[in-house]
């Protein structure tokens, strides 16, 4: 085992990988590089080879390739034993607990702000059996602002080993305060627009976050944390998860799996056309803006993918999504 993964085993090999799956890719080439095979097999089992191990010599140099590949299919199955791995063998970064105090004072300080409600029964039900977020016990970040922008994001929250969910409160009701009562035919179209914009400035909010912090979360001089994983993810008055993307969904449901929820806790997708069936992901892809920006326009559901790959040997939990499948190589 490397030496950097003696507190968290294989962190490196895991921020690839989650690299690749936000990204719809479904391989990961290696150059010069040998991962580990033991990382491999926290996801395969005897029974079951979900991810391939490809190696080879380059042709047009002296380096050694190795790919990593796998179907689209056994994506949720790759997550659930990564997310797995990681619940039962990292510790927590004990920093979390007192960031997670100091970020609730600040909520229950701010009176004024929009859907209080529904955050307030969020963040007091982290801790609880009845959290529609399980695994994500701690309040990261209240309104996060990015770097030169002026918008803030609602809520980050995290399990404290990497995983972030930026999360995006909407209400979704129309209430008739003449008649005092549902004004259905009003409701349902407000609904629906509400509901595509929570879900359009989740994926908006996590692009920034990944565009800005990349692998490793720093602000100012406070302490920096190491990002594996980060989703979006849609919230309304009935505490349903909405989610954009199969990789969001997929990790909330492994953290459901993991903590006994899966059928207790809805987290339906929003129509989503997945246009990417093969591709081959550089292990250092850092052009995350072109998926985020089809993340953020798709009150429809469409997804058009047309990311380019850029390699530029940074270790960044984002990539590039590549629908015509074509092989680029790149140096780690």
């Amino acid at each position: 085992m490397y030496e950097e993964d003696q507190k968290q085993p294989y962190q490196k090999w895991f921020k690839n990988l989650f690299s690749a799956l936000q990204n719809d890719e479904t391989a990961i080439e290696f150059l010069d590089e040998n991962p580990p095979i033991e990382f491999i097999k926290i996801i395969n089992s005897k029974e079951e080879k979900l991810i391939k191990v490809l190696s080879m010599s380059s042709v047009t140099s002296s380096e050694n390739v190795v790919v990593w590949y796998w179907l689209k299919k056994d994506e949720p199955k790759i997550i659930n034993q990564a997310i797995e791995y990681i619940a039962k063998n990292y510790d927590l970064d004990e920093r979390i607990v007192s960031i997670d105090k100091k970020e609730r004072k600040e909520f229950e300080h701010d009176k004024k702000n929009k859907e209080r409600k529904i955050k307030k029964e969020l963040i007091d039900k982290l801790h609880e059996s009845d959290t529609i977020f399980p695994g994500f016990q701690y309040l990261f970040k209240y309104k996060w602002v990015p770097s030169n922008e002026i918008g803030e994001n609602d809520l980050i929250l995290t399990n404290g080993r990497g995983i972030f969910a930026i999360v995006e409160t909407k209400k979704t009701r129309f209430i008739d305060k003449v008649k005092g009562k549902l004004n259905k035919n009003r409701g349902l179209k407000l609904n629906k627009y509400r509901k595509s914009y929570a879900i359009q400035q989740a994926g908006i909010y996590k692009r920034k976050f990944v565009e800005q912090y990349g692998g490793t979360y720093k602000d100012g001089d406070g302490p920096s944390f190491d990002i594996i994983a980060v989703i979006g993810i849609g919230i309304g008055e009935d505490h349903e998860r909405w989610c954009l993307r199969p990789f969001d969904r997929q990790v909330c449901e492994a953290l459901d799996r993991i903590h006994d929820k899966h059928s207790s806790v809805r987290s339906p997708l929003y129509i989503l056309d997945n246009s990417s069936k093969s591709s081959l992901s550089s292990s250092n892809n850092t052009d995350d803006s072109n998926q985020a920006d089809d993340d953020s326009n798709k009150a429809n559901g469409s997804n058009k993918a047309n990311g380019s790959n850029k390699a530029n040997g940074s270790n960044q939990a984002n990539g590039s999504n590549k629908a015509n499948g074509s092989k680029q190589k790149h140096k780690y």
